[in-house]
């Protein structure tokens, strides 16, 4: 079974267990039914289906799952991320992020954050609101960047000359 398959049917089998009938794509999403004793037999469970070979991963993460510690730290990463993102998991949701950029790899989105510290703590207001028209026209560059380009030929006539 694949990461997501395997990290979904754990979470099924340990709330089971605990006789939590949990609704795939239901109301509730699974983190409010999870507890800390949930999660840690979760990632026992996971380990050891790793170390077992029931879980398929590619053959240069081997290294990691040949070490404890790597990975321990792994299935909690992995489990905290389907908890996270799985729409089965958080009623048919698409994960949406809480702070979109802020893990930018963008050099200069990096150094304007700094900047806009170093002029936040100085308190000049002028030189704040320029770092953060900055950081802000920054951003909506990097956006725009991200974007797939649109097929303009099956858009309707009047949505067309949205499209840039």
């Amino acid at each position: 079974m694949n990461q997501k398959e395997t990290t979904v049917q754990t979470v099924i089998d340990v709330l089971q267990s605990r006789n939590v009938e949990y609704v795939l794509n239901g109301d509730i999403p699974v983190k409010e039914v999870l507890t800390d004793l949930d999660k840690t037999q979760i990632r026992t469970i996971l380990f050891n289906k790793f170390r077992n070979g029931e879980v398929s991963y590619k053959p240069e993460f081997q290294d990691k799952v040949d070490d404890d510690q790597e990975l321990k730290k792994y299935v909690s990463g992995l489990l905290n991320n389907w908890i996270r993102k799985a729409k089965e998991f958080n009623s048919g949701q698409t994960y949406q992020t809480k702070n979109p950029g802020s893990r930018s790899s963008d050099e200069q989105m990096k150094e304007l954050k700094k900047l806009y510290t170093q002029v936040k703590i100085e308190g000049d207001t002028e030189s704040i609101t320029m770092v953060e028209n900055a950081i802000e026209i920054r951003k909506s560059e990097i956006n725009q960047v991200h974007h797939k380009p649109i097929n303009v030929d099956v858009l309707p006539d009047t949505l067309k000359h949205l499209v840039k």
